[in-house]
């Protein structure tokens, strides 16, 4: 993987094969996400590699404190389960925002 980003592809994909659980329990399959993407952001930082996103979760959050108005201090997946009508829901609106949060990431580095 050469990016958060195309980890997050091969996640989109294959959700149980990296963060387990069954497509019935979304939620947990989201919070072992969010912790998934925080041992990357660790690994990341240990090893002294650099990505335009580092710190995925930290940066996720700003984007939807940014563009949402909502809070993320209790983390992006929190902030999305909040405002997604049922887990179902939360699990297509996180994959939603994560390509709007990439696209704008990408814009900026242009």
């Amino acid at each position: 993987m050469s990016s958060v980003f195309e980890l997050l592809e091969e996640i989109r994909k294959r959700p149980a094969m990296y963060v387990g659980g069954e497509d019935s329990h979304r939620v947990t399959q989201l919070r072992s996400l969010e912790h998934l993407l925080n041992g990357y952001s660790l690994a990341l930082h240990h090893h002294g590699i650099r990505e335009p996103v580092a710190d995925f979760n930290r940066e996720f959050g700003a984007f939807l404190s940014r563009t949402r108005g909502w809070s993320a201090s209790a983390g992006p997946v929190a902030a999305i389960r909040e405002a997604a009508k049922s887990d179902a829901d939360a699990w297509e609106l996180f994959w939603t925002l994560v390509d709007e949060f990439r696209d704008a990431c990408e814009a900026r580095s242009r």
